[in-house]
C-alpha cells in the first residue's frame, strides 16, 4: 500500500516542523502550510488521507477552512489542533465534521496515536 499523504496546516513553523518530522517517522508523505488561505487552496486540489489543521492561523481560521472545504463538497478526515479549549470552539469543530481535536500543547506521543487511529481506519498500517 502507498504512504498516507498528510496536510499539516500550522502557522508556527517549529510546531510545524516537529509534527511534520514525527509523522514522517511513521511513514506518512506530509505537504506543509503555514496560513488558512494556503490551507484551503491546497485542499481544493491534493486529496489527503488526514489533515491536521490549527484552529487559529493567518488569512483563514481553522474552522473557516474546514467550512469552506464542506460547502466545495470535499471532505478529508481533519484533526483539529489549537490552544482554544473553551468547550464551544471543540465542538463547533467536531460537529461540523472534524474527526478529532487536540488541545495545544500537546505529547507527540499522544499526537501519533490519535493520527495513527486514524490512519489505520482507512487500511494504512503506520510505521511504529
Amino acid at each position: 500500500m502507498s504512504r498516507p499523504h498528510v496536510l499539516v496546516a500550522e502557522d508556527d513553523r517549529v510546531v510545524s516542523l516537529l509534527i511534520a518530522r514525527s509523522l514522517e517517522g511513521v511513514g506518512a508523505q506530509i505537504t506543509t502550510v503555514y496560513d488558512g488561505v494556503e490551507a484551503f487552496e491546497v485542499g481544493l486540489t491534493t486529496d489527503f488521507n488526514l489533515v491536521l489543521l490549527d484552529q487559529v492561523m493567518p488569512g483563514l481560521l481553522g474552522v473557516e477552512v474546514l467550512q469552506r472545504w464542506i460547502d466545495d463538497g470535499r471532505i478529508m478526515p481533519v484533526i483539529m489542533v489549537s490552544a482554544l479549549t473553551a468547550e464551544e470552539d471543540i465542538v463547533r469543530c467536531l460537529e461540523l465534521g472534524a474527526v478529532d481535536f487536540i488541545r495545544k500543547p500537546f505529547s507527540v506521543r499522544e499526537l501519533l496515536a490519535r493520527v495513527k487511529v486514524h490512519l489505520r481506519a482507512q487500511g494504512f498500517e503506520p510505521e511504529i
